[in-house]
C-alpha cells in the first residue's frame, strides 16, 4: 500500500472513531444482508437495521444551488427511491404513488427510462400526468408567494384530483431490490408488486408477479387488515411485510408462508431486521418476531418477545397534528449495537402523554440482574428519556451510529386537522413549523441515555428521515429558511450547522415531504417528496 493510501485509511478510521464519540476503532455496523442488492441504498431506511448511517463521504461545503444542480423526474409523490448497480451503471428504482419509475443515474445523469403503473391502478397515472401536476405546482407556488394560508389549504382538493389522497400515500412508500435485481413494492392495500428490468440498464421494468395477500387470508382477517405499511428482507431471504394489524412472511416468489395478526392494534410505520428477528412496533406493543421455519412467533421460548410502552389517546395525538393517528409510536424501529457490542438495543419514540420519549428495548436476552426502571412499562425496556423537542410522538425514524441516536421534532404547533397536504405545505410558511433536532448517547456503564445536544433551528415540516455520513462526520437534514427549502449538514458531535445548500428558487417542488434521505456514492443527495424526485448535485462539494 502506498504511504498516501495508508494515511487516508488512518484518517478515515480516526474520523469514524471521533464521529462515534469513542477513542477506539469504528463501531460495528449492521451486517450486510446477502439477499439484498449490494448498493448504497438497496432498501428503504438504508439497511435492514434502519440506522440511516452510510460509510461513504457526503458534501461538506455549502452553497447556493443553481437550476442545473438539481435534476428532477416528475411524480405526484415518492417517498424513497432505491438503487442498484448493473455493469457499472447506476439504476434508481423509485416506487411512488402511481407506479414504479426506473431512472438511469450513471455519472451525473438522472433520466427517466420508464414508468410501470401498478396493476389495476392505471388511472392514477392518468390523474398525475406531468401537465396536471405542473398546473397544481404553479398554484401552490402562487399561494406560497402570496403568503395565503386559505389558498394553500384549498389546494388539498386539487392535489386529491392528481392522486394525492391518504389512501394512496402508502403506495410504494417502502420498497427494496433483492440480490438478483428484482424490485418489490407494496401498493393498493395488501398487494405486492415484484418487477424486473432483467438487469438491462436501458430496458423498462416489467411485472413479474402481483400478489394480493388478502386472497390467502380468512375473510374476517382480510376485512380488518387492509393496508401494507412496511417491507423488509430477512437474513434467510424471506420478505417481511407489515400491515395495519398483522405481519406477513412471504418467499421471494410472493408465496405466503406465515401470518401473525395483531387484533385491535395498528402499525404506522415499517420494520427493522437483524440476523435473529423482525422488529415491529404496534400502537400498543414493541415486538420481536422470529420465524421458526413453520410459524411467526413472539414466544420467548422461540427467541421472540413483546413489551408494552407508553402511549397517548388517539384524540390527543390528532389534536396535536400528529401524523401518527393511533397515539402509539410513529417511528420505524431502529437498531443499535452490532457484532461484539455488549448492548444490543431496538429504539423507538413513544407516545407518552407527558411528552415523547426515546425508548430502548433489549433486543436479545435481558442482562442478568437488570432491574426494571421506574416509569417503564416492562423490564424489557433498557431505558427511556424524554425529548426536549416534541410533545407528541416523533414521525421521522431515529438515525443511529455507534452509541448515538438523533431524533427530529414533528409536533405541528398550529396543525391543520386531518389534512396531510395542509400540514406539509403551510407549516413553515403561513403556520409555525415543527422544529428541533436532538441527540442522545447510550452509556453502557450506567445502561442509560444521556443528552448530548439540541439544535432548535431546523424546520422539520417535511418529516424527512436524515442520513449520517460516517466519513464526513455530518448528518444531512431537510430544512426551510424563511419558508424556502434547503438541506443542511449538522456536525454529528455538536449539532452545529456546518453547511447549507439552498434550492434554486422559492418553488414547492423542492420539498422532501415524507421521504428518507439517500446519499449516493458520489456524495449527491437523492430525495423524494411531492411533485418530483430530486437528485441534488452536491457531491463535488465534499
Amino acid at each position: 500500500m502506498h504511504r498516501s493510501n495508508r494515511l487516508i485509511s488512518l484518517a478515515a478510521v480516526l474520523a469514524a472513531a471521533a464521529l462515534a464519540g469513542c477513542a477506539g476503532p469504528q463501531p460495528p455496523l449492521p451486517a450486510r444482508n446477502p439477499w439484498l442488492t449490494d448498493s448504497v441504498y438497496p432498501i428503504s431506511h438504508d439497511n435492514p437495521a434502519a440506522t440511516h448511517a452510510v460509510t461513504h463521504a457526503g458534501p461538506t461545503r455549502g452553497g447556493q444551488l443553481k437550476p442545473a444542480d438539481v435534476k428532477t423526474v416528475p411524480a405526484v409523490f415518492t417517498s424513497n427511491p432505491t438503487v442498484k448497480k448493473v455493469d457499472g451503471q447506476t439504476i434508481v428504482i423509485a416506487a411512488g404513488l402511481d407506479g414504479v419509475r426506473k431512472i438511469l443515474a450513471t455519472g451525473e445523469r438522472f433520466d427517466l427510462v420508464g414508468l410501470l403503473p401498478y396493476p389495476g391502478l392505471e388511472a392514477l397515472v392518468d390523474k398525475g400526468r406531468p401537465a396536471a401536476l405542473q398546473a397544481v405546482l404553479a398554484e401552490a407556488d402562487a399561494a406560497r408567494r402570496a403568503h395565503d394560508d386559505a389558498a394553500i389549504l384549498a389546494l388539498s382538493r386539487r392535489m386529491a384530483e392528481v392522486g394525492f389522497a391518504r389512501a394512496n400515500i402508502p403506495n410504494g412508500a417502502y420498497n427494496m431490490i433483492d440480490k438478483d435485481g428484482f424490485h418489490y413494492a407494496a401498493f393498493g392495500g395488501l398487494r405486492l408488486l415484484k418487477s424486473t428490468d432483467d438487469n438491462q440498464p436501458l430496458q423498462p421494468l416489467r411485472v413479474v408477479k402481483a400478489k394480493n395477500i388478502a386472497d390467502d387470508l380468512p375473510p374476517e382477517l382480510a376485512r380488518s387488515v387492509t393496508v401494507l405499511v412496511g417491507l423488509g428482507m430477512t437474513y434467510d431471504g424471506h420478505i417481511a411485510a407489515v400491515a395495519k394489524g398483522a405481519l406477513f412472511l412471504l418467499d421471494r416468489d410472493l408465496v405466503l408462508k406465515g401470518v401473525l395478526p395483531f387484533p385491535g392494534e395498528t402499525v404506522e410505520n415499517s420494520l427493522s431486521i437483524d440476523e435473529q428477528g423482525i422488529y415491529v412496533v404496534t400502537s400498543k406493543r414493541m415486538l420481536k418476531v422470529v420465524w421458526t421455519g413453520s410459524r411467526l412467533s413472539i414466544d420467548e421460548a422461540d427467541g421472540g418477545w413483546q413489551s408494552a410502552y407508553n402511549t397517548m389517546p388517539p384524540e390527543q395525538a390528532a389534536a396535536a397534528g400528529s401524523l401518527t393517528l393511533s397515539g402509539g409510536s410513529g417511528t420505524t424501529p431502529a437498531l443499535m449495537g452490532f457484532g461484539d457490542d455488549a448492548d444490543k438495543l431496538v429504539i423507538i419514540a413513544d407516545g407518552d402523554p407527558k411528552g415523547t420519549q426515546v425508548v430502548a428495548f433489549w433486543r436479545d436476552k435481558i442482562p442478568p440482574g437488570f432491574v426494571q426502571k421506574p416509569g417503564t412499562a416492562s423490564r424489557r425496556i433498557a431505558d427511556q428519556i424524554r425529548t426536549d423537542i416534541s410533545n407528541i410522538t416523533i414521525e421521522p425514524s431515529p438515525a443511529i451510529y455507534g452509541r448515538g441516536v438523533v431524533v427530529l421534532g414533528s409536533a405541528f404547533p398550529q396543525p391543520v386537522p386531518n389534512d396531510i397536504w395542509g400540514n406539509a405545505i403551510a407549516a413553515g410558511v403561513t403556520r409555525p413549523a415543527p422544529t428541533g433536532v436532538q441527540k442522545f448517547e447510550w452509556n453502557p456503564r450506567t445502561r442509560s441515555f444521556e443528552k448530548a445536544w439540541v439544535n432548535r433551528e431546523i424546520d422539520n415540516t417535511d418529516v424527512m428521515v436524515p442520513v449520517i455520513s460516517i466519513r464526513s462526520g455530518l448528518i444531512y437534514l431537510a430544512n426551510k429558511q424563511d419558508g424556502n427549502y434547503q438541506y443542511v449538514g449538522l456536525d454529528w458531535n455538536t449539532g452545529a450547522i456546518k453547511a447549507r445548500w439552498s434550492f434554486p428558487d422559492d418553488g414547492r417542488q423542492w420539498n422532501a415531504w415524507g421521504g428518507i434521505t439517500a446519499l449516493l456514492e458520489d456524495g449527491d443527495l437523492m430525495i423524494g417528496g411531492l411533485f418530483a424526485i430530486k437528485r441534488v448535485n452536491v457531491g463535488d462539494w465534499r
